[in-house]
């Protein structure tokens, strides 16, 4: 029993450290227009060496039809001690989508990276160039931090305010900017986790 204990916990250490993804959603209490548009997506990181790791994003557009609109943007904040960390664009599924850099995001103030039409949150030309509803699309980002071996997916959506995405061109004419609910996967540590619980209960 005891031996079994120790796993769980030598177990759970590894898993804080591992490269599982996040699923995120859109927070329909968090917007600035209410209008409805909604996402859904992940984000996983990877440490690759030094300083260096690798996030991969991927997003799709949930709005429904009747909204209509584009995703035409999305920002995101580093959770890192090092306060020069920054992030660049390495590919994009669409080539429309440009490396913003730092990016101020209306009322939700300014983030450290994100990707977007015309390279502009805000703007960005026209918005059918975006993602229309039920079309998802990959990103991928170098990150360049000096606690990089310490960082997770968890690193990029510790708190609502860190991931924000711009709805353009609405059947409206509106645009809505729609804040993130980070919701842990499920990976082998929840499975891990499980299968403690089920010996626990044995």
């Amino acid at each position: 029993m005891r031996q079994t204990l120790i796993m769980c916990a030598v177990a759970a250490m590894a898993g804080t450290a591992s490269a599982d993804p996040v699923s995120i959603t859109s927070d329909s209490f968090n917007s600035t227009e209410a209008t409805g548009s909604a996402y859904m997506g992940s984000m996983e990181y990877n440490y690759d060496s030094g300083n260096s790791g690798t996030l991969s994003i991927s997003l799709t557009n949930m709005s429904n039809p009747t909204i209509g609109g584009f995703l035409t943007g999305f920002v995101f904040n580093i959770d890192s001690i090092d306060g020069g960390a920054f992030a660049s664009l390495l590919s994009a599924s669409d080539a429309d989508f440009l490396d913003t850099g730092i990016e101020s995001a209306g009322p939700f103030g300014s983030f450290d990276a994100g990707a977007a039409l015309g390279a502009n949150f805000s703007g960005g030309g026209t918005p059918s160039f975006g993602m229309s509803d039920g079309v998802s699309e990959s990103f991928v980002f170098s990150i360049i931090a000096s606690d990089a071996s310490t960082l997770s997916s968890s690193s990029f959506l510790s708190s609502t305010n860190d991931f924000y995405v711009r709805f353009r061109g609405l059947n409206n004419g509106g645009s809505d900017m729609v804040g993130t609910v980070p919701s842990p996967g499920t990976g082998a540590l929840a499975l891990m986790g499980l299968a403690c619980m089920t010996r626990r209960r044995r």
